[in-house]
């Protein structure tokens, strides 16, 4: 089966200073961001998928999905006990991560490990943290060198 992907420019990152509102205005003031992100997540609809900013290919990206989720006193883990590997995601394409269902995904916390091979960055191991309801917007790797907030590099 082919992973579901997304063409060169169909998501385009805006920095936070400027967006439009929730209801229409401009954001309120705040420090401009300067930096760009290489590698991040976003939403589309019921799809999280991996944004590719760099100027070349990833050759491979592995993807492991989980999570967790508390009944009564206990916690129980959930995910995939397989890995899901894609082939080559071209320069500002992106490839489907995981896809979530927003009745039932509700009261799961969900998170997401890639490990993204890539000509220009290397092997790179990236674990996101658990959020209930699954990810929305996350930056993984800036063009500055620094992983985004609350991002760990896992050891290769």
């Amino acid at each position: 089966m082919k992973p579901e992907t997304r063409e060169p420019g169909y998501f385009v990152w805006v920095a936070p200073q400027d967006r439009v509102g929730r209801f229409g205005g401009t954001m309120p003031p705040r420090t401009p961001e300067l930096r760009t992100p290489l590698l991040w997540l976003a939403r589309d609809g019921h799809g999280l998928f991996l944004v590719n900013n760099t100027p070349a290919a990833l050759r491979e990206v592995t993807i492991w999905v989980g999570g967790s989720f508390t009944h009564d006193d206990g916690v129980t883990s959930v995910g995939e006990n397989q890995t899901r590997a894609t082939g080559p995601v071209p320069s500002l394409a992106a490839v489907k991560v995981d896809e979530y269902d927003d009745f039932y995904d509700l009261d799961y916390l969900l998170g997401v490990s890639l490990s993204i091979d890539s000509e220009q960055l290397g092997l790179l191991h990236l674990e996101t943290p658990l959020k209930k309801g699954g990810l929305d917007e996350t930056i993984l790797l800036w063009d500055s060198g620094e992983l985004g907030k609350h991002i760990k590099r896992l050891a290769s």
